[in-house]
Formats: structure tokens, C-alpha cells, sequence
């Protein structure tokens, strides 16, 4: 089960053909497939029942599933020869022994984030049903009944209070479309700092506070022993009557049993949930029988932008790890603890926090997306800019926001998603985190603000983006190349031909583009 160390930097990658199994039946996107043939040949072996999964694996260097229904056990790891990956198309992997994967030198990659916006968008959507009996009204419009509107009198939400259990990727989102309608944001996760809850415009607060004081409560970790039954009979006595809660996480981390008890007892007002103790939902589940709640069948990541998000980013980080590169969205890597590295995730009171992933390069964040993705609002961009100087060093703001906008999940930069930017790099020089370099006159087609670090050394540009890039020297891409390895030794053939693209303002890597920047990384080896 070991797996071969990375190659060297000066080692162009050679064509493999590794054994890919797909555990389900996945209909692959072109970039997909194109990622996966590029290093192996791909095959489907349907598996529905626990006995037939070692002899599907035993033999593959790398597995990937979606709806597969189970366990990467520490028996049948411990008896594959070749595996060196694993793949889940999306997010839980509670199907995957991560020890015994760690333990034998298997990576481990799902899509974290990749889903986030849709999460949020339904949990978002829940709080919206249960807050004016969306569901209730068209069943009984449906049904024939005429009452009288009164009957389904709802709330507003401007003015109202969330509480966001868990601030990550989803989490954050979330509080941005809450800020939307007017919505206070007060956010629990003991494994976020405050000061990033605070950037974000949310409100840092216990657990007990949270519950007591919001009238909407909205669910987003991750699933663990120290998660499980999060939210039991106790916690649930603390909200409000007239509070509802949301869950799209996993089912467990509510005591449904506690819940049902405090739904018919009027301990509080609702409930929208996406995920159960038991999956499906079972036809005699008390909760189908109760009012005051919207159920929906752990749908929240199912969008099409956010599936074809999610299948691509597992896909490519799969295709890495077979060339020796580094996975962009780890769960566990081979040699390390088999702890998931989303935050929080797998962690125990007590333990030592799991150090923090490196920090990426740029054309990596296009697939794992910013910390604060929101491009619309300056306290999520404050930290996301910041992060873009301190990873790539000066850049001008044209690039800064462009990176930060690919983060976000976009593709162009707005006149209002600028203004906003604007007002993030003012607080970043207010707060004495940024400088700027004025290189040019305002006015003139030449001038550039560059963004950079406190205390770094004065940019000096020779010309960014006005040279098309055939007018460009070899030995000066060369030396760029080299350059961006130095800062990044990991970076892919594809990484730094991109750096090259986008430092002189090109927008696609053409076949001719291609074989330009080819060369250059010939000579630069050869060199």
C-alpha cells in the first residue's frame, strides 16, 4: 500500500497509466475525463454490497466514488496492493477508514467547499419556508383549501437574529446572504479565531449564548465524536419558543428523538432539515407527522454548478496525487494522522490542533476557493486580499482582484464587486496590512497600483500585461518560471505555465501558447 515519493522538480512528468475504479456509475464532465486519462485508464465497477468491494479495489491505483453505498474498511485497505488514492465526490467521508488510509500511505481527497454555496443557499431556503409557511400554504392550496391567509401568518426576517453553529466554508456564506435581508449574524466554532469571525461581520459567541439568543440556529459541522448529538433535550430547552433550526450537515449531530419531543411540545417554533439520524427517511418517522417542520431529502448540495464543481475538483486532486503532486483539498495524506484537514474536523479536547495546510498558489484557489469568498462584501475581503499579497507577494490590484473574484466562485469582476474591493484595500492600508505602490501616473494607460506587504521592498514593474506574450524572450519566462518555483518548489508544469499567462495579461492557454511555454520549461531544465 506505500506510495512512491513526488518526483523532482526537473523531472518531466511521463505518461502513466494507472488502474482507476469508480465504485458507482459517474457520468464524468470532458475536463474530468480529460484529467483522468491523462494519467490512467478509468473503469466502472458498480458495487452495491460490502463482500464485493475487495475484489473491485484490490488491485487499483486509485479509487473514486460518489453514491457508493460501502466501507473502505481498515481490512480491505490493509489487503489492497497498489491504492494510493481515494476520491469522494463530495464531502463527508464517513465511509473511509482515514487512519488505516493514512496509516498505509493512502491519500485521501474530498471537494471541502466545493458544495458550500449551494449548502447555504438551502439552508438559506429552509429558514425562508419556515419563516413565512411556504410549504404548509402550497400543500393546502394544492389540497383545495381556501382559508383565509391569516392562517399561514409568518414572520420577517429583517431584523432577526441567526445563530451559524460552525464557521467554515459554509458557514461563511451563509452570513453573507443572511446580511442580505437584514439579518444579525452571531457565529459559534471554537476552531475559528474571533478576530476572523469579526472580519467576516459575524458576532464570536458560546454555544449557550448562540442558542439563547437567535431566532433562527442553522447547523454546519462536520460529523465526530465530539459533534455527535451536539444539540440534545438540554440544548434545545435553551432557544427561544419562537426559534427554528436548520440542519444540512449530518444528521446525528441532532438528537432527533430530543427534537421531535421539543417540536410537539412547543419548545420551539421549527425545524427545516435536510439529513436524519437514519438515511432514508423511513415512511413511520415521527417527523413526517409534525407541523411546524420542512423536510427535504439531503438535497443541499445538489446543484448542478456545485455537482460538476465538486466531481472536477476530486478528479483533478485524484490525477495529482498519481503524478507525485500535491493534492489541492486533502483529507488525509499518505504518512500523516488520517485527521480530516477541514477545521475542527476529527480533533479531540485536549490534542494538539492540527498544523495549518501551506499556503497555495494562486491558480490553486481557483479550485478550492478563498477563506472569504465574498466578493460583495469588504469584511469578508479584507482577509481574502490580504492572503493574496502575503501567498504571491506584490501584485497589482487589477490581479489581486481577479484572483480573489476566480476564489469567490465568479468570473468577472463587477463595477459593484469592485467598488467593494476598493473599500477592502482602503481597510487594508487603514489598518497598516497592505501598501501600495503607484507605478505610473492616474490617467495614463500604464498606471498600476501594486499591493504588497508592510515593510517589503518598493515594486519596481517593468511591464505587466502590455507585451504580448510571444514578444517575450524565452530566457525571461525562464527566469519567471524559476522564480515562481523558488516561492512555490511543488508547483506543476500547468501552474507555472498559467503564472506566466496571467503575469503578462493573457486570458487562455492556447495549443500555440502551449508549445511556447513548453519550450521554455525545456530550456529551463535543461538549463
Amino acid at each position: 500500500m506505500g506510495s512512491t515519493g513526488p518526483p523532482t522538480i526537473g523531472t518531466l512528468h511521463r505518461l502513466m497509466d494507472y488502474d482507476i475504479v469508480f465504485l458507482d456509475r459517474v457520468e464524468l464532465t470532458p475536463v474530468s475525463r480529460r484529467a483522468l486519462e491523462r494519467v490512467g485508464s478509468v473503469r466502472t465497477v458498480p458495487v452495491t454490497a460490502q463482500e464485493d468491494l475487495l475484489a473491485a479495489v484490490r488491485d487499483a491505483d486509485a479509487v473514486v466514488y460518489h453514491l457508493f453505498p460501502g466501507h473502505l474498511t481498515r481490512d480491505v485497505l490493509e489487503r489492497c496492493r497498489r491504492l494510493r488514492v481515494i476520491g469522494r465526490i463530495g464531502i463527508g467521508m464517513d465511509q473511509v477508514d482515514l487512519p488505516a488510509a493514512a496509516g498505509g500511505g493512502i491519500t485521501v481527497v474530498n471537494a471541502a467547499g466545493a458544495q458550500a454555496a449551494a449548502v447555504a443557499d438551502h439552508a438559506m431556503a429552509l429558514m425562508l419556508c419556515l419563516a413565512r409557511n411556504v410549504v404548509a400554504s402550497h400543500t393546502a392550496l394544492v389540497a383545495g383549501d381556501r382559508n383565509p391567509p391569516w392562517q399561514f401568518m409568518g414572520v420577517e426576517l429583517e431584523g432577526k437574529s441567526l445563530g451559524i453553529i460552525g464557521f467554515g466554508a459554509i458557514g461563511r456564506r451563509l452570513a453573507q446572504r443572511a446580511f442580505g435581508f437584514g439579518i444579525a449574524v452571531q457565529a459559534y466554532d471554537p476552531y475559528v479565531a474571533p478576530d476572523a469571525i469579526e472580519e467576516a461581520g459575524a458576532t464570536p459567541v458560546g454555544l449557550a449564548e448562540l442558542l439563547a439568543g437567535s431566532d433562527f440556529v442553522s447547523v454546519h459541522v462536520p460529523l465526530t465524536d465530539e459533534t455527535w448529538h451536539l444539540i440534545g433535550a438540554d440544548e434545545l430547552a435553551t432557544m427561544r419558543p419562537t426559534a427554528y433550526l436548520v440542519n444540512t450537515a449530518r444528521g446525528p449531530i441532532l438528537d432527533e428523538a430530543a427534537l421531535v419531543a421539543a417540536l410537539r411540545d412547543g419548545v420551539i417554533a421549527g425545524a427545516g432539515l435536510d439529513v436524519y439520524e437514519e438515511e432514508p427517511l423511513a415512511p413511520g418517522n415521527p417527523l413526517l407527522a409534525l407541523d411546524g417542520v420542512v423536510l427535504t431529502p439531503h438535497i443541499a448540495g445538489w446543484a448542478i454548478e456545485a455537482q460538476v464543481r465538486t466531481q472536477e475538483s476530486v478528479v483533478k486532486d485524484v490525477a495529482r496525487v498519481l503524478r507525485g503532486e500535491t493534492p489541492v483539498s486533502p483529507v488525509s495524506s499518505a504518512g500523516g494522522t488520517g485527521a480530516p484537514s477541514s477545521t475542527g474536523a476529527g480533533h479531540r479536547p485536549g490534542e494538539p490542533r492540527p498544523a495549518a495546510q501551506p499556503m497555495l498558489p494562486y491558480s490553486a484557489w481557483e479550485e478550492s476557493g478563498l477563506p472569504h469568498p465574498s466578493a460583495t462584501h469588504p469584511f469578508g475581503a479584507v482577509p481574502g486580499l490580504r492572503r493574496i499579497i502575503e501567498t504571491e507577494g506584490p501584485v497589482t490590484t487589477d490581479r489581486a482582484y481577479k484572483v480573489y473574484i476566480r476564489g469567490s466562485g465568479s468570473t468577472r469582476v463587477t463595477k459593484l464587486a469592485r467598488s467593494k474591493l476598493d473599500q477592502a484595500v482602503n481597510r487594508l492600508l487603514a489598518q497598516k496590512q497592505a501598501q501600495i505602490d503607484e507605478l505610473g501616473s492616474p490617467g495614463d494607460s500604464e498606471y498600476q497600483r501594486v499591493l504588497r506587504v508592510p515593510g517589503s521592498a518598493p515594486v519596481v514593474v517593468r511591464e505587466i500585461g502590455s507585451r504580448d506574450l510571444y514578444e517575450v524572450p524565452l530566457n525571461e519566462v525562464v527566469a519567471l518560471m524559476r522564480q515562481r518555483l523558488e516561492q512555490f518548489p511543488g508547483a506543476s508544469h500547468e501552474e507555472l505555465m498559467r503564472f506566466v499567462l496571467d503575469t503578462y495579461g493573457w486570458k487562455r492557454l492556447t495549443d500555440k501558447a502551449r508549445t511556447y511555454l513548453t519550450d521554455a520549461i525545456r530550456l529551463m531544465y535543461e538549463g
